[in-house]
């Protein structure tokens, strides 16, 4: 193998924070009570970018913050009173492009959120400034960056130090020629879709209202330029764009030609290379490419490596695992590898989900400590948002888990359609939404596989609640869940409350898994194993814990809350046990063919009727001990 590092923009906000006593508080400069604090911004390692007219690399030439106020969910911010309701320059930055401003004073009651705004122009005038950060004015000639803090509020356990990572907010274009280009051509690049203000709060461009949007580069070629196969530099420039692709217009004096579909994006490098002499004159043809890395810097990450194939980063270390996610929500396929080489501890970084997988996370037997996810207005969350069909998660364990979010929440992943084995999670995971999916592994299981899981995770939610999935619609074999699991019913009334699955529907089979947590929903449909069962139940138990539904609800039960007879009559419950506190195993069997039974006198016979049941299916139980009477084994 051979080690080889990428230029990785490693864009992540680091909110740190220390102590600060007493007696370090001024009031001689200051209001009694307020705590003093240093801002500090920098532009990441791998975000290095270059000037218009030049090669070299340039960090930013100034910086200014803006302070706010805002209650505890950030949606709402207040211009903080005083000196910093306006932005504060950060003066001249150090040689590594580091702005720090000492001597802030915050009131330690109140939460805030700090918004940051740097390019690399120099001011005309000491006393120029922005007005509002919320709404920075953005210079076509410049690179900007930008940065919303984290939420803040001080802790007397806890630095004084508040630190953040800005990242890019604008587009690099290059044009480059494939034919000779004559000094004096005056060639001009107009993008239909440029903004002039950037929302920093929101970290979005914002169009002025009256603004036609119609924004030209010009450049006037003062040497010949000899065009190239691969294409020779005409110029370049930096535009503030959304997430879009469109139609530029390039021209060659009184002569243009529209150009379809150029993919633009924040952060992003597009290249234009064709005829640019002919432009107007014939039909022309320009490419676009786009080069994710920005620029040419070679950025090595402590604890990244990357494997032969060029696909595959070998990673041991928490600012290698960001780097790799980085890659991987930029890339196209989504389909990069990662293998761990080391246990993780990502405690006190907030996790943002990756967006779709479509490759191999091999856990490699290591330890990822301290997810932690807090969207809870968002859905499709967890390690991954959403795994394709074609990706697999394994051999990976998730300890101390904090995912908060609306729907389709699981620790592994918020959606899963692909495969899922070998992997445990402890912690907490929560779901919001009055129709939300929640699962220890994953919140919904449309497609594919999850195999030999476990969870010691507490699972809340509201409508489709499990221990190992909120919604089955697929495989699920050899899991088992030792958390509480609770479904407080929705607005409509109703839940799917499961040991392991909360619904088990759409041709779903769940063979040899159990559940020993307490499982508890205050609507309809509670099972020890299965809030509801309309597919395939196999050789499954629950125990230890208690079953507890709805004051007089008549579909709770040991196994299964109810087992719902379709269409199709496929419902099956077979070799199914439970030992708990309820009196029935299937509180609404409408089948009337489910075969569950309680255990009175030890699980001998409980084990031997479900590895009959277990015939051919790679796993058997054995005799366990503890909280689990019987546990599993595979069988060769």
């Amino acid at each position: 193998m051979r080690n080889r590092f990428r230029t990785l923009l490693v864009l992540a906000a680091a909110v740190l924070l220390a102590s600060c006593s007493q007696d370090e508080v001024m009031t001689d400069t200051g209001p009694d009570g307020l705590v003093p604090v240093t801002l500090s911004a920098a532009v990441g390692d791998g975000v290095q970018t270059r000037t218009i007219d030049a090669d070299n690399d340039e960090k930013p030439k100034r910086c200014y913050v803006q302070v706010f106020t805002t209650a505890d969910n950030g949606t709402i911010l207040t211009s903080a009173p005083g000196d910093l309701a306006r932005p504060l320059d950060m003066g001249e930055p150090t040689a590594e492009g580091t702005f720090s401003l000492a001597n802030v004073y915050l009131n330690p009651n109140e939460t805030y959120v700090f918004l940051y705004w740097a390019d690399n122009v120099e001011k005309n005038d000491a006393s120029e400034g922005l007005n509002d950060l919320r709404f920075a004015v953005y210079d076509n000639d410049s690179i900007a960056w930008a940065k919303r803090s984290e939420i803040w509020r001080y802790q007397e356990s806890e630095p004084t130090e508040i630190t953040a990572e800005l990242k890019h907010v604008v587009a690099k274009v290059t044009l480059k020629t494939t034919t000779n280009v004559k000094a004096g051509s005056k060639i001009t690049v107009t993008v239909p879709i440029t903004y002039t203000t950037y929302k920093v709060d929101a970290e979005v461009p914002v169009m002025a209202l009256g603004d036609t949007g119609n924004t030209p580069f010009v450049h006037t070629v003062t040497s010949d330029i000899t065009g190239t196969k691969d294409g020779a530099e005409v110029f370049s420039f930096y535009a503030l764009v959304d997430e879009a692709n469109q139609d530029l217009t390039l021209a060659n004096g009184t002569n243009s030609q529209q150009v379809s579909n150029v993919p633009l994006a924040p952060n992003m490098h597009t290249t234009l290379v064709g005829d640019v002499q002919n432009i107007g004159l014939t039909d022309v043809t320009f490419t676009a490419s786009i080069d994710k890395k920005w620029d040419d810097t070679k950025t090595e990450i402590i604890g990244l490596e990357i494997a032969d194939d060029g696909v595959t980063y070998i990673v041991s270390s928490p600012a290698a695992l960001q780097a790799w996610a980085t890659e991987m929500r930029n890339d196209a396929k989504q389909n990069l590898n990662c293998t761990l080489a080391a246990d993780i501890d990502l405690t006190g970084t907030e996790w943002t989900p990756i967006p779709y997988f479509a490759g191999t996370f091999d856990g490699n037997g290591k330890t990822i400590t301290g997810l932690t996810i807090n969207q809870p207005s968002t859905d499709n969350v967890g390690l991954f948002a959403s795994i394709d069909d074609e990706g697999t998660v394994k051999n990976l364990k998730l300890d101390k888990v904090n995912v908060t979010a609306n729907s389709n929440v699981g620790a592994i992943a918020g959606e899963n359609r692909g495969t899922i084995e070998n992997c445990s999670v402890s912690g907490s995971v929560k779901g919001s939404s009055d129709n939300g999916y929640v699962g220890g592994i994953a919140g919904f299981h449309r497609k594919g596989s999850i195999t030999d899981c476990h969870s010691s995770a507490t699972v809340e939610g509201k409508a489709y609640v499990g221990g190992i999935a909120g919604q089955s619609d697929a495989t699920i074999t050899a899991c088992y869940s030792t958390g509480d699991v609770t479904a407080t019913k929705n607005s409509w009334g109703y839940s799917f409350a499961g040991g392991v699955v909360g619904l088990n529907s759409n041709g779903a089979v769940l063979t040899a898994c159990y559940a020993t947590g307490n499982v508890k929903g205050t609507g309809k449909h509670v099972g020890g194993v299965v809030g509801d069962n309309s597919s395939t139940v196999t050789a499954c138990y629950h125990a230890t814990g208690d079953v507890t539904g709805a004051s007089g609800s008549t579909s709770t039960g040991g196994v299964a809350g109810r087992n719902y007879k379709d269409d199709y009559g496929s419902s099956t419950l077979t070799a199914c046990y439970w030992d708990n506190n309820q009196s029935s195993g299937i509180g609404e069997d409408q089948t009337g063919k489910g075969e569950a039974t309680k255990v009175e006198d030890g699980w001998t016979e409980a084990m031997n009727a479900m590895n009959e049941a277990l015939t051919n299916a790679g796993w058997q139980y054995v005799t366990g001990g503890g909280d689990a009477p019987l546990t599993l084994q595979r069988q060769n």
